[in-house]
Protein backbone atom coordinates (compact mmCIF):
# COMPACT_ATOMS: atom_id res chain seq x y z
CA UNK A 1 0.00 0.00 0.00
CA UNK A 2 2.81 2.40 0.91
CA UNK A 3 4.67 1.56 -2.30
CA UNK A 4 1.51 2.18 -4.35
CA UNK A 5 1.00 5.51 -2.57
CA UNK A 6 4.58 6.62 -3.41
CA UNK A 7 4.19 5.62 -7.04
CA UNK A 8 0.96 7.61 -7.38
CA UNK A 9 2.54 10.61 -5.70
CA UNK A 10 5.56 10.56 -8.02
CA UNK A 11 3.26 10.30 -11.08
CA UNK A 12 1.25 13.31 -9.90
CA UNK A 13 4.40 15.34 -9.34
CA UNK A 14 5.45 14.63 -12.90
CA UNK A 15 2.05 15.81 -14.09
CA UNK A 16 2.44 18.98 -11.91
CA UNK A 17 -0.65 18.12 -9.85
CA UNK A 18 -0.82 18.36 -6.10
CA UNK A 19 -1.98 15.60 -3.83
CA UNK A 20 -1.52 11.94 -3.30
CA UNK A 21 -4.49 10.59 -5.21
CA UNK A 22 -6.53 9.97 -2.05
CA UNK A 23 -7.57 13.60 -1.51
CA UNK A 24 -10.69 14.83 -3.34
CA UNK A 25 -9.84 16.87 -6.45
CA UNK A 26 -12.08 19.81 -5.45
CA UNK A 27 -9.83 20.49 -2.46
CA UNK A 28 -6.94 21.40 -4.72
CA UNK A 29 -9.11 23.56 -6.95
CA UNK A 30 -10.29 25.53 -3.91
CA UNK A 31 -6.74 25.86 -2.69
CA UNK A 32 -5.63 27.34 -6.00
CA UNK A 33 -8.60 29.72 -6.20
CA UNK A 34 -8.41 31.16 -2.69
CA UNK A 35 -5.56 31.19 -0.23
CA UNK A 36 -6.47 30.80 3.43
CA UNK A 37 -6.42 33.98 5.46
CA UNK A 38 -4.91 33.96 8.93
CA UNK A 39 -6.91 36.99 10.05
CA UNK A 40 -9.06 34.76 12.25
CA UNK A 41 -6.03 33.76 14.28
CA UNK A 42 -4.37 37.15 14.85
CA UNK A 43 -4.99 37.14 18.60
CA UNK A 44 -3.75 33.58 18.98
CA UNK A 45 -0.74 34.15 16.72
CA UNK A 46 0.34 37.12 18.84
CA UNK A 47 0.59 34.81 21.86
CA UNK A 48 3.01 32.44 20.12
CA UNK A 49 6.55 33.09 21.26
CA UNK A 50 5.47 34.95 24.39
CA UNK A 51 7.08 34.38 27.76
CA UNK A 52 5.99 31.15 29.42
CA UNK A 53 5.22 32.52 32.88
CA UNK A 54 2.14 34.44 34.01
CA UNK A 55 2.64 38.17 34.16
CA UNK A 56 5.06 38.26 31.26
CA UNK A 57 2.30 39.69 29.09
CA UNK A 58 2.24 42.93 31.08
CA UNK A 59 6.00 43.32 31.37
CA UNK A 60 6.68 41.86 34.82
CA UNK A 61 10.00 40.17 35.31
CA UNK A 62 10.24 36.67 36.73
CA UNK A 63 11.07 37.86 40.27
CA UNK A 64 7.98 40.07 40.37
CA UNK A 65 5.83 37.16 39.21
CA UNK A 66 7.34 34.86 41.85
CA UNK A 67 6.61 37.37 44.61
CA UNK A 68 3.03 37.68 43.34
CA UNK A 69 2.57 33.91 43.39
CA UNK A 70 3.98 33.68 46.93
CA UNK A 71 1.28 36.09 48.13
CA UNK A 72 -1.64 34.21 46.60
CA UNK A 73 -4.09 32.32 48.79
CA UNK A 74 -3.77 28.53 48.90
CA UNK A 75 -6.08 25.88 50.35
CA UNK A 76 -5.66 22.49 51.94
CA UNK A 77 -8.55 20.20 52.75
CA UNK A 78 -8.92 17.43 55.30
CA UNK A 79 -11.59 14.87 56.07
CA UNK A 80 -11.92 13.23 59.48
CA UNK A 81 -14.10 10.56 60.98
CA UNK A 82 -14.66 11.95 64.46
CA UNK A 83 -15.41 9.04 66.80
CA UNK A 84 -17.51 9.19 69.93
CA UNK A 85 -15.66 10.89 72.79
CA UNK A 86 -12.57 13.08 72.65
CA UNK A 87 -10.28 12.90 69.60
CA UNK A 88 -7.31 14.82 68.24
CA UNK A 89 -6.02 15.27 64.67
CA UNK A 90 -2.75 16.78 63.45
CA UNK A 91 -2.90 18.96 60.33
CA UNK A 92 0.11 19.19 58.04
CA UNK A 93 0.66 22.25 55.87
CA UNK A 94 3.25 22.90 53.21
CA UNK A 95 6.67 23.96 54.50
CA UNK A 96 6.34 27.12 52.40
CA UNK A 97 3.23 28.27 54.29
CA UNK A 98 3.99 31.60 55.99
CA UNK A 99 0.61 32.97 57.11
CA UNK A 100 -2.46 31.06 58.22
CA UNK A 101 -5.46 33.03 56.99
CA UNK A 102 -8.36 31.06 58.39
CA UNK A 103 -10.40 27.90 58.68
CA UNK A 104 -13.72 26.56 57.44
CA UNK A 105 -15.45 23.46 58.83
CA UNK A 106 -18.24 21.55 57.10
CA UNK A 107 -20.32 18.51 57.85
CA UNK A 108 -20.79 15.58 55.51
CA UNK A 109 -24.14 14.74 53.96
CA UNK A 110 -25.18 11.35 55.29
CA UNK A 111 -28.91 11.53 54.64
CA UNK A 112 -29.58 13.17 51.28
CA UNK A 113 -33.32 13.45 51.79
CA UNK A 114 -33.12 15.54 54.95
CA UNK A 115 -30.27 17.69 53.57
CA UNK A 116 -32.01 18.52 50.29
CA UNK A 117 -32.06 22.25 49.61
CA UNK A 118 -29.69 23.25 52.41
CA UNK A 119 -26.37 24.97 51.84
CA UNK A 120 -24.97 24.16 55.25
CA UNK A 121 -24.90 20.69 56.75
CA UNK A 122 -24.99 21.11 60.54
CA UNK A 123 -23.05 18.94 62.93
CA UNK A 124 -25.35 16.88 65.11
CA UNK A 125 -22.91 14.65 66.99
CA UNK A 126 -19.86 16.89 67.54
CA UNK A 127 -20.44 19.19 70.50
CA UNK A 128 -17.23 21.27 70.64
CA UNK A 129 -13.90 21.71 68.92
CA UNK A 130 -10.53 23.26 69.70
CA UNK A 131 -7.94 24.54 67.21
CA UNK A 132 -4.28 25.00 68.19
CA UNK A 133 -1.48 26.62 66.22
CA UNK A 134 1.97 26.00 67.72
CA UNK A 135 0.57 25.46 71.25
CA UNK A 136 -1.54 28.63 71.03
CA UNK A 137 -5.21 27.86 71.45
CA UNK A 138 -6.84 29.87 68.69
CA UNK A 139 -10.36 28.41 68.93
CA UNK A 140 -11.49 26.90 72.22
CA UNK A 141 -14.68 24.99 73.08
CA UNK A 142 -16.62 26.23 70.07
CA UNK A 143 -19.51 24.48 68.37
CA UNK A 144 -18.15 23.70 64.86
CA UNK A 145 -21.41 24.90 63.30
CA UNK A 146 -20.22 28.47 63.94
CA UNK A 147 -17.29 27.95 61.53
CA UNK A 148 -19.43 26.79 58.60
CA UNK A 149 -20.62 29.22 55.95
CA UNK A 150 -24.07 29.32 57.43
CA UNK A 151 -22.61 31.61 60.14
CA UNK A 152 -19.89 33.39 58.12
CA UNK A 153 -20.04 36.33 55.76
CA UNK A 154 -16.86 35.15 54.04
CA UNK A 155 -15.74 31.81 52.69
CA UNK A 156 -13.73 31.11 55.85
CA UNK A 157 -13.36 32.23 59.46
CA UNK A 158 -10.51 34.76 59.46
CA UNK A 159 -7.85 34.04 62.12
CA UNK A 160 -4.48 35.18 60.74
CA UNK A 161 -1.41 33.66 62.39
CA UNK A 162 2.25 33.68 61.34
CA UNK A 163 3.72 30.33 60.35
CA UNK A 164 7.33 29.17 60.20
CA UNK A 165 7.15 26.09 57.97
CA UNK A 166 7.56 23.63 60.85
CA UNK A 167 4.25 24.35 62.54
CA UNK A 168 2.08 22.07 64.63
CA UNK A 169 -1.60 22.52 63.91
CA UNK A 170 -4.02 20.42 65.96
CA UNK A 171 -7.79 20.02 65.86
CA UNK A 172 -9.49 18.47 68.89
CA UNK A 173 -13.11 17.38 68.88
CA UNK A 174 -15.54 16.34 71.59
CA UNK A 175 -18.21 14.08 70.11
CA UNK A 176 -21.00 13.61 72.66
CA UNK A 177 -23.27 11.86 70.18
CA UNK A 178 -23.84 8.16 69.71
CA UNK A 179 -22.15 7.72 66.32
CA UNK A 180 -19.05 8.76 64.40
CA UNK A 181 -19.48 11.97 62.42
CA UNK A 182 -17.56 13.04 59.31
CA UNK A 183 -15.95 16.48 59.46
CA UNK A 184 -14.49 18.35 56.47
CA UNK A 185 -11.91 21.03 57.25
CA UNK A 186 -10.33 23.59 54.89
CA UNK A 187 -7.30 25.68 55.88
CA UNK A 188 -6.58 28.90 53.98
CA UNK A 189 -2.98 30.10 53.98
CA UNK A 190 -0.31 32.00 52.11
Amino acid sequence: MLLLHREQLSKRRKLNLRGCGYCPPFFFKLQKQKKMKNDNFNEEMAAIGQRQFPGGQFGANIEQVRSLIKRQKRLKGYSFNVPQGASSFNLDLSGTARILLGIAVFGKVTDRETAFGTCCIPFTEIETMQFQVNNEIVIDQLDPNFLSFGFNNNEYYYIPRPLSGTDELTLKFNNTGTTTEICKVVLYYI
